[in-house]
């Protein structure tokens, strides 16, 4: 399976932030050969705003039309989208650009990301992101960039969760059927492959989501926001990344968040580089292999 990588080089449309920066510096790092060298043809991408920054919403929806217009030609030629964000705000514009009406997710991030308008103190944008994305808020905003189906929340299986506010958030989230598998001091709460053999039973297709925040900071310091302690470990990381692309068809994947700038002697750098060895090892599959493992093949 060939890949599109594409940059996003822009904090929910804001190029000023400093996890603006982490796209480009990921491809120069060796993104491009991490692929290449399992024999994928690779197109890089890069995504423009194309006019002045004017405010979080409206220059936020610029960048998610353009992102979902190349991730479209990208699973219109067959190609897997791979894409390198600066925010978690991009999943609205990878999962504009393809049918996803029966497609799950899985999500790896420290926050719940759960916030609606009614319920954030802070205002801040990204921090809805799966709100937007399971239809609770904003839905006409979404359709804007292309296809604004919301994902079922019962499809969704979220890791890392450890950080919530307010406690609407907190509340909203345990009354959804989103599986939330907790983090509690460096560990998770529940067994890790178990929901998603349970989320195999429901979809055969997923997006991948991973905010480098869900890590434990001392794995990943080179993050936007403030880290907070407790994370994923690289190896419960691999364990859940390595259990996806056995059970599921991906149908596009987000490394989101990284903050050169905050990257301590390159740690988070050489974790994403890791992440996409794995998806470049998914990719490399044959369409045999890949039946193989899907779900109900008997494996």
């Amino acid at each position: 399976m060939d890949v599109s990588l594409i940059e996003v080089p822009y904090h929910a449309g804001d190029e000023s932030v400093g996890a603006s920066a982490g796209p480009r510096r990921l491809v120069e790092a060796g993104a491009e050969r991490v692929l290449a060298a399992r024999g994928i043809d690779v197109s890089v991408e890069r995504v423009g705003r194309m006019e002045p920054f004017r405010d979080t919403a409206v220059s936020a929806a610029t960048v998610n039309t353009e992102l979902a217009a190349r991730v479209r030609a990208a699973v219109d030629t067959g190609r897997l989208p791979l894409v390198l964000a600066g925010s978690c705000n991009s999943a609205l514009g990878v999962l504009a650009g393809f049918d996803h009406a029966s497609c799950g997710a899985v999500w790896l991030d420290a926050h719940g990301d759960f916030n609606t308008p009614e319920t954030t103190v802070s205002g801040f944008f990204a921090g809805m992101s799966m709100a937007i994305l399971t239809g609770r808020c904003y839905r006409a905003y979404w359709a804007q960039s292309g296809d604004a189906t919301p994902l079922a929340e019962e499809a969704i299986v979220m890791y890392g969760v450890r950080s919530l506010s307010p406690e609407a958030e907190r509340e909203r989230l345990e009354r959804s059927p989103i599986e939330v598998v907790s983090w509690r001091d460096g560990r998770p709460e529940t067994e890790l492959v178990a929901p998603l053999e349970r989320l195999s039973r429901r979809v055969d297709d997923v997006y991948l989501h991973v905010d480098f925040d869900a890590f434990a900071p001392e794995v990943a310091p080179g993050v936007v926001d403030e880290p907070v302690a407790g994370g994923l470990s690289r190896e419960q990381a691999e364990e859940i990344i390595q259990a996806t692309v056995d059970r599921f068809r991906i149908r596009a994947a987000t490394l989101a968040t990284f903050t050169p700038e905050r990257d301590e002697g390159d740690a988070t750098l050489r974790l994403a580089l890791r992440m996409l060895e794995l998806l470049a090892d998914y990719a490399a599959r044959d369409e045999s292999q890949r039946r193989a493992l899907a779900p109900g093949s008997g494996r």
